[in-house]
């Protein structure tokens, strides 16, 4: 209900330009091959039900690459980093033979906004749904997140955690997805 109520006061033009600048409904450019860019709707699309509904998450698909991403800008102080598989390659000998800078691609949100993300992250492993999230001597911060597979009548679901440590300086992103969990 929150959710809703936040995407109506959003619009569909402000809710539009979000998906946009955190790169949903885009291809990341992420150097695997296959990559797919998501379905969001448009616009012109999101009429009262449309926009209701993408508001938490439904009707709208997104890789777990472009969610890394997006979560990292929020939790890192909103620069968005060019996604890579990997950070260097190194020989049989350890030495470096490539190795790919960190790119800015733009920024998501300010410092204080981060910074509020990242205490309602904490907050929510501390004492909301993702207190299973907890790791004794680790300052965790995350959202849980449910998404209700297609057809919608087999009550099949995907339940995530999507989280980083730790949660005041993150330098890890966690994103583990359960694919229809037999609870």
């Amino acid at each position: 209900s929150a959710l809703m109520q936040i995407g109506a006061k959003l619009g569909r033009n402000k809710f539009s330009k979000y998906n946009q600048v955190f790169g949903f409904g885009q291809k990341t450019g992420i150097d695997l091959p296959g990559e797919m860019a998501g379905q969001i709707h448009t616009k012109e699309e999101l009429n009262p039900v449309e926009l209701a509904t993408s508001s938490f998450g439904q009707t709208q698909t997104v890789t777990m690459i472009q969610m890394a991403a997006a979560f990292s800008s929020l939790v890192n102080g909103g620069d968005y980093y060019q996604p890579h598989n990997v950070k260097e390659i190194q020989n049989e000998n350890g030495a470096v033979v490539d190795s790919v800078d960190p790119i800015v691609v733009k920024k998501t949100v300010s410092d204080a906004t981060s910074s509020l993300i990242r205490k309602y992250m904490k907050a929510t492993v501390e004492e909301g749904t993702a207190a299973p999230a907890q790791v004794k001597g680790y300052l965790i911060g995350g959202k849980t997140g449910t998404a209700q597979k297609r057809p919608v009548t087999d009550k099949k679901y995907l339940v995530s955690f999507l989280g980083c440590a730790p949660a005041d300086d993150p330098q890890a992103v966690i994103y583990v997805i359960i694919d229809e969990p037999n609870v």
